[in-house]
């Protein structure tokens, strides 16, 4: 008998703050976008992003590169304590080791190390499952036709309805 996988987004411990970032590709043109959103411990939306890219290598470029505006907005916030989620375990893998400093995103998966260490007093990144990632997934998708990129501070209009839904978790 094949066990039932049950998905479902969590909300960060008190006093830490939660990133779900996500990149879209497309293949075809090499464009894409990114995406992120920063919640508290209540489940509130404190602040989302989204913009295109283009120029991309491929689906692990995008997803780069969604972290990095992530990790950047929460730095520039001023946020102290952050858990990264992401449906990439390349990018999971990326940001725990080492083994990616000569990879073509070696650079700016340096340079997103260098902003968690020095901006941030606890810092984890964890793998979650795509169904868990929907609001950033939205965002990508948002971003892929962005020609700059945009913030919100609070649930960006029209994702009300996902952010409930993330909070509800799945129908039983």
């Amino acid at each position: 008998m094949k066990e039932r996988r049950t998905a479902k987004w969590r909300k960060p411990i008190p006093d830490v703050l939660k990133i779900n970032s996500d990149g879209a590709f497309h293949c075809s043109t090499k464009q894409g976008g990114w995406g992120y959103v920063i919640w508290d411990h209540n489940g509130v939306v404190v602040q989302a992003g989204a913009g295109g890219a283009n120029h991309l290598m491929d689906a692990f470029h995008s997803e780069v590169l969604a972290c990095a505006a992530a990790v950047g907005a929460a730095s520039e916030r001023g946020m102290m304590k952050i858990e990264l989620e992401t449906d990439s375990m390349l990018l999971k893998s990326a940001l725990q080791e080492n083994s990616f400093n000569l990879s073509a995103m070696g650079g700016v998966i340096l340079e997103i190390k260098n902003v968690i260490s020095s901006s941030f007093i606890s810092f984890s990144v964890h793998y979650c499952l795509r169904e868990c990632n929907k609001v950033a997934h939205e965002l990508a998708k948002l971003g892929c036709n962005l020609l700059d990129p945009c913030s919100w501070a609070g649930t960006p209009p029209g994702l009300e309805r996902l952010v409930t839904s993330d909070l509800a978790g799945p129908p039983q």
